[in-house]
């Protein structure tokens, strides 16, 4: 099947049985953190280094204000 698919069934099953997904979350963040710090440190042209245990790039203050943007109205964290 698609794997878009093939998620979203997951998803569904996981709603309606409470378990936990087949790929698991911690996982989806990691594999998803690799790409967006790469992206970061291609925008600024510049080696930057990841704590992957903080969840921040070390002693970067430049790099660690790319790690989010605003919300656009109305919404908000």
């Amino acid at each position: 099947p698609n794997p878009y698919t093939a998620h979203t069934c997951d998803l569904f099953r996981c709603l309606r049985t409470r378990q936990d997904p087949v790929a698991p979350v911690e996982e989806g963040h990691a594999a998803s953190t690799v790409g967006n710090v790469a992206d970061i440190a291609l925008r600024l042209g510049r080696k930057v280094q990841w704590d992957p245990t903080k969840d921040e790039f070390v002693d970067d203050d430049e790099a660690n204000q790319m790690r989010s943007r605003a919300a656009r109205s109305p919404w908000f964290i």
